[in-house]
């Protein structure tokens, strides 16, 4: 014999399910209402929320913390970049190797490599928060996955890293910083 609080656990599931599927039956044909993809569930809201992906995306938060990308400075079109490695000292897995180019470019000097190996990184920030150029920050690229380790693809080198931030950060401002 079932004891009441089983009984009570199932009958709150059964309640939610049913509101759920009842809300759903509302918004046919639709998986959900327009103005739901544009914010999230809080924590007292009730409701499933789905989105269809990849067909479907939702926005990532500003701060949200995807590949590395490099900043262009937008009037001299160079990287911001001065090699000075410190982030890649700053790296607690060590992902981040700078190679300084021998001559200075416009008066300054400039990587002649740079690779962010993907696979060990931990995504942690401290290369993005101890440049004290600001040339290195997160975009909000996410879909990073490969089917082998081997292919080259978890490695990022110089030019891969400036077009996403080509991409991100046009204007050579970082995505968290277009928020404020």
């Amino acid at each position: 014999m079932p004891t009441p609080g089983i009984l009570k656990g199932l009958a709150v599931t059964i309640r939610r399910f049913l509101e759920t599927y009842i809300g759903d039956l509302k918004r046919f044909p639709h998986r959900y209402a327009p103005e739901g993809r544009y914010r999230r569930l809080r924590p007292g809201e009730r409701g499933a929320f789905t989105v269809q992906y990849p067909e479907e995306r939702l926005e990532m938060f500003p701060r949200f913390r995807g590949a590395l990308m490099q900043l262009t400075d937008p009037q001299t079109g160079l990287p911001k970049c001065t090699a000075c490695g410190i982030c890649a000292r700053s790296c607690p897995v060590g992902v981040i190797e700078v190679v300084r180019a021998p001559e200075k470019r416009e008066g300054k000097f400039v990587p002649e490599s740079y690779t962010w190996n993907l696979a060990p990184c931990i995504f942690c920030g401290l290369c993005v928060e101890s440049c004290p150029f600001g040339a290195l920050c997160h975009s909000p690229e996410f879909e990073l996955s490969t089917y082998g380790r081997g292919d080259g693809q978890l490695i990022f080198d110089l030019a891969r890293l400036l077009a996403l931030g080509r991409k991100y950060a046009p204007d050579g401002v970082p995505p968290v910083e277009q928020e404020k």
